[in-house]
């Protein structure tokens, strides 16, 4: 069974308790730095946050698929997301070396 995301309430709640700040400034906080990192990818700038990784933008290509229900053929859009990739310190979190 797969566990339920960590709220945005629940970070929250967490950032002020470990930051020992009220809940008011946790959520500026929290709310600025999603906010500076949508538009540091948006811009196509890499975003690094030392001991966690690095966020930046892909661009997927336009190719044609399948309409499962029809079997039509049809045309899909090339669209831009963004894609983590995880520094050195997650990677030993998720995987120890023994």
């Amino acid at each position: 069974m797969a566990k339920k995301p960590m709220t945005k309430s629940e970070m929250i709640d967490q950032i002020a308790k470990d930051a020992e700040i009220s809940k008011l400034a946790a959520k500026a906080a929290l709310e600025s730095f999603v906010n500076t990192l949508a538009q540091e990818v948006k811009q196509n700038r890499p975003f690094r946050v030392a001991g966690l990784g690095t966020f930046n933008l892909k661009k997927t290509k336009a190719r044609k698929g399948v309409n499962p229900a029809t079997g039509e053929s049809i045309k899909i859009k090339s669209k831009k997301r963004m894609a983590f990739k995880p520094g050195a310190q997650v990677k030993e979190l998720l995987n120890p070396s023994k």
